[in-house]
């Protein structure tokens, strides 16, 4: 009864974030389409990649003729916050098998690591780890796959959608991520941190220089929360 409450929970608290997703799900069925995508290949990239950005990107690169390969490697670059994400994760979910956890770490996306997080602050109870992280995974992956097919019939009904400026949902899923976070200095200082050596290392070859700036920031994060223990502890 526990699990199945903090599964619901799960899904409760990630409603914000839901809400912020959906114009950005309904912009990728638009798009894809106009850039030359076929719906099925559109549907798979959802329901196999579930990765948004990289989906954005991949359909343009895929418009453009360009190389399985370098899509491959380019998407890869895209998507490697996911490996910080998993990498703060490994803590939660230490008690978890590997199969377990390989598969759970589909279901992982920025929404999800904000809003399990959040909660793991305000001392989770380990069991209810895996169903709360379930409740938001899952309502997020169910969001999406919807959001694209309404995008797809948008797209094909609506004359003109597609030139209507909606990337900008892409923006407002972020910073309704983000703002939340703002509530410790230490998260306000790493953000600033990011941004100042991402705008420095904005000429990297391959957006080279936001991975190497997310990288840096969120070692620091890293160093003062361990910093903050440590005097804890004391």
């Amino acid at each position: 009864m526990t699990s199945t409450r903090q599964f619901f929970r799960g899904a409760l608290d990630t409603i914000p974030m839901v809400l912020a997703a959906i114009p950005f799900g309904i912009l990728f069925g638009v798009l894809a389409p106009a850039n030359g995508i076929p719906n099925w290949i559109a549907i798979a990239f959802s329901a196999f990649v579930f990765a948004g950005s990289a989906q954005y990107v991949a359909i343009g690169l895929l418009a453009a003729g360009t190389p399985v390969g370098l899509i491959v490697v380019t998407t890869f670059i895209v998507n490697l916050r996911h490996l910080l994400y998993s990498l703060a994760m490994l803590v939660p979910f230490q008690h978890v098998s590997v199969r377990r956890k390989v598969a759970l770490s589909f279901f992982l996306t920025d929404e999800t690591f904000v809003i399990f997080n959040q909660r793991y602050q305000h001392k989770l109870l380990e069991k209810d780890h895996v169903p709360y992280y379930l409740g938001s995974a899952l309502f997020m992956y169910s969001n999406w796959q919807l959001c694209t097919w309404l995008g797809l019939w948008a797209g094909s009904a609506l004359e003109g959608i597609d030139k209507l400026g909606l990337e900008f949902a892409m923006v407002t899923a972020f910073i309704s991520m983000m703002v939340p976070m703002f509530k410790h200095k230490k998260n306000i200082i790493s953000a600033v941190l990011a941004f100042t050596l991402a705008w420095l290392t904005r000429s990297w070859p391959h957006k080279t220089g936001i991975v190497f700036s997310v990288v840096i920031a969120a070692f620091f994060a890293s160093m003062t929360r361990a910093e903050h223990s440590k005097e804890v502890d004391e």
